[in-house]
C-alpha cells in the first residue's frame, strides 16, 4: 500500500477529528476543526504574497503552536518547510539560509530582538513574527489576512521539507524530504509503534523542527493531542510524566538520561510513572544502566526508531520487549542494536564496492523504498554518490545478525586506523558504557607518531561517581582485543552537541589535530 502524501494525511485529519484537541502550548488550545482553518488561511495569506508550491520558508523558533500552525499551512499550500533550530549560530543560521535561499522567514520575536536580521538573505520577502519582541508582520496579522479557503493539494512528489543535516560530520547539506516520504515516515511508524488514538497526549520536548516533528505527524494522523514545550527541562518532564495525561514521550538518549536522573534526585520509586506507555528515541542506542532504570519507571515504553536525514525513520526499530540484555550469537548485546528492519523498508550491508556481503559481515549500510528522501538541495554530485539506483547509502557501517537485528557499528567516516587496523569507535563506546557511572562517551583518534592515530575516550561520567579511567581501562582489556583498548581517557563535564543532541566528534577532533595538517 502506496502511504498518503503529507498534504492529505492533515485534511483527512482535520474533518475525522474535528472537534477533538490537536495541539497545546502554554497559551492556547486548538482542535482539529481551528488547526485546518488557521492552516488553510496561512496557505492562503502565503499565496497572496507571491508563493507558489516549492517556496522555501525558514521556520525558526522554539516548539509552540505557532510554528505548529505555521508548518501546517506550509504543507497545504505546497511550500517547503527549513526548520532551522534557535540553539544554532547566527554565522551558521547565515550559511544555511544563503544555501536554502528562501522567499519568507517566520521566527520567534524574543529570539530575532536579541539576535537580529544579519543572518536574513536581502532576498527574503517578508519576515513574519511568532509571538512578540520584533520588528516584522506579526503572526496573528499574517493568519488574517488569509481566506478560510482549500487550495489545490502538492504532489505526492514535491518538497514538504528541506531538511538540514546535523553537521555532525561537516558541513551541513539540505535533504529534499517529499511529500510522499513524510507520509512514508507516518505509515510506517504507525506500524511498528503501540496503536496510537483519540486518548493519546504526546509532549514534545526535543525540537519539532527534527525528530520528535516526525512523531507529531504521527500523532496527528491518530487523532491525538500534541503538546508544545519551548525546551527540554528535567523537572519540567517529569512533572508532565507523572501527572497522567502524557501518553507518549518523544526524548533523544541524553533527555532520556536527564530525566532518570531527575526522577532519582526526587526518590521516586520504581513503577509506572505516570500513564507513558510509548517512549520512542532515536538518535544512538541506550546504555544498558539507563534500559533498565527507564524500565523500573517506564516498563515496556522504551522503543528505538533508526532512521537518517536521507532515509526516513523507522528503518528499524527496537521495541519494548528487546530493550534487555540479551547476547546474540557473536557476543553482541541486542541493546546496542538498532533492531529489526521494518515493513516496507528494504536494508542491505554492502562492502566498498557496493555489493552486498554474507549475514554477520560488517559493511556499509543501504537503504530503499518510500522513505528514501529525493537527494540533496543543489548538489548533484553529493546526491549521485549517496543515491544510487534507487539506494540511500548511509555512511553508516553495521551489519546484520542471524536474528535480523541491524548492528550501527559506526559511522564510516569516524572510523580509526591505529597500527593498520580499522577500528570503528562505537563498539568501544558501547563497552565503556557498560559500566556504571558513565553517562556518556564519545571515542575519536588522536594524532601518534607510532600508532597513527591513538584511540582516545572522551567519558562524561554521573555526577559523584567514582569511575576512573584505570577503572576504564581494564574493563576495554577485559572485553576488546589489544589494538581496541584506548590509549587515553579524557573525563569531561559534557559532551559538544549538535542542536539535536548529536555528539559533535569533529570538535572532538580538532582539540586533538589543531596545527596539524594531516588528518587521517
Amino acid at each position: 500500500m502506496s502511504p498518503t502524501p503529507l498534504a492529505r494525511l492533515y485534511t483527512q485529519a482535520y474533518a475525522e477529528f474535528a472537534d477533538r484537541p490537536a495541539i497545546r502550548d502554554s497559551r492556547r488550545e486548538l482542535t482539529y476543526r481551528e488547526l485546518g482553518s488557521r492552516a488553510r488561511r496561512i496557505a492562503q495569506a502565503f499565496r497572496a504574497l507571491g508563493a507558489e508550491r516549492g517556496t522555501r520558508a525558514v521556520l525558526l523558533g522554539p516548539n509552540s503552536c505557532e510554528w505548529a500552525e505555521a508548518y501546517h499551512g506550509l504543507v497545504l499550500g505546497g511550500g517547503v518547510r527549513v526548520g532551522l533550530l534557535p540553539r544554532l549560530h547566527p554565522a551558521e543560521l547565515a550559511q544555511i539560509a544563503a544555501d536554502a535561499e528562501p522567499a519568507f522567514v517566520l521566527v520567534d520575536g524574543a529570539w530575532l530582538a536579541e539576535h537580529g536580521t544579519a543572518w536574513i538573505p536581502p532576498l527574503v520577502k517578508e519576515i513574519i513574527v511568532l509571538g512578540e519582541g520584533a520588528e516584522g508582520i506579526p503572526f496573528e496579522e499574517f493568519v488574517a489576512s488569509g481566506t478560510d479557503e482549500e487550495l489545490p493539494p502538492p504532489a505526492a512528489e514535491d518538497d514538504a521539507w528541506l531538511l538540514y543535516t546535523s553537521g555532525s560530520t561537516g558541513l551541513p547539506k539540505g535533504v529534499r524530504v517529499p511529500h510522499r516520504t513524510v507520509g512514508a515516515l507516518v505509515r510506517n511508524a504507525r506500524e511498528v509503534l503501540p496503536p496510537l488514538g483519540l486518548g493519546d497526549a504526546a509532549l514534545h520536548t526535543a525540537p519539532i523542527s527534527h525528530f520528535s516533528g516526525g512523531i507529531a505527524d504521527v500523532v496527528t494522523a491518530s487523532g491525538g493531542l500534541n503538546i508544545y514545550a519551548p525546551k527540554f527541562d528535567a523537572a519540567e518532564a517529569a512533572d508532565a510524566a507523572a501527572g497522567g495525561e502524557v501518553t507518549v514521550l518523544p526524548l533523544v538518549p541524553t533527555m532520556i538520561t536527564m530525566l532518570l536522573e531527575e526522577l532519582a534526585r526526587r526518590g521516586e520509586p520504581s513503577g509506572r510513572v505516570g500513564n507513558v506507555r510509548i517512549l520512542p528515541y532515536a538518535g544512538s542506542a541506550i546504555q544498558p544502566d539507563r534500559a533498565a532504570k527507564a524500565r523500573a519507571y517506564f516498563g515496556e515504553a522504551m522503543q528505538q526508531l533508526y532512521g537518517a536525514s536521507e532515509a526516513q525513520l523507522p528503518i528499524a526499530t527496537l521495541r519494548p520487549e528487546d530493550h534487555v540484555e540479551t547476547l546474540n550469537e557473536r557476543g553482541l548485546p541486542r541493546l546496542a542494536s538498532a533492531g529489526r528492519v521494518t515493513a516496507h523498508v528494504e536494508v542491505e550491508i554492502v562492502d566498498a564496492d557496493r555489493r552486498p556481503v554474507p549475514r554477520g559481515t560488517t559493511g556499509e549500510i543501504r537503504t530503499r523504498g518510500a522513505h528514501v528522501s529525493a537527494g540533496y538541495w543543489r548538489k548533484p554530485e553529493a546526491t549521485a554518490e549517496t543515491f544510487a539506483d534507487g539506494w540511500v547509502h548511509t555512511g553508516d557501517v553495521g551489519c546484520l545478525d542471524e536474528h535480523g537485528y541491524l548492528f550501527i557499528l559506526d559511522r564510516r567516516k569516524d572510523m580509526i586506523i591505529t597500527g593498520g587496523f580499522n577500528v570503528y569507535p562505537r563498539e568501544i563506546e558501547n563497552v565503556v558504557s557498560e559500566l556504571p557511572g558513565i553517562r556518556e562517551v564519545a571515542v575519536v583518534g588522536a594524532p601518534d607518531e607510532r600508532w597513527g592515530e591513538a584511540i582516545t575516550a572522551f567519558v562524561s561520567a554521573e555526577p559523584g561517581n567514582a569511575v576512573s579511567a584505570d577503572g576504564v581501562l581494564a574493563h576495554c582489556r577485559a572485553r576488546l582485543g589489544g589494538y581496541k583498548v584506548p590509549k587515553r581517557v579524557v573525563f569531561v563535564e559534557d559532551l559538544p552537541k549538535t542542536g539535536t543532541g548529536k555528539i559533535q566528534k569533529q570538535i572532538l577532533r580538532e582539540k586533538l589535530w589543531t596545527g596539524l595538517r594531516r588528518r587521517v
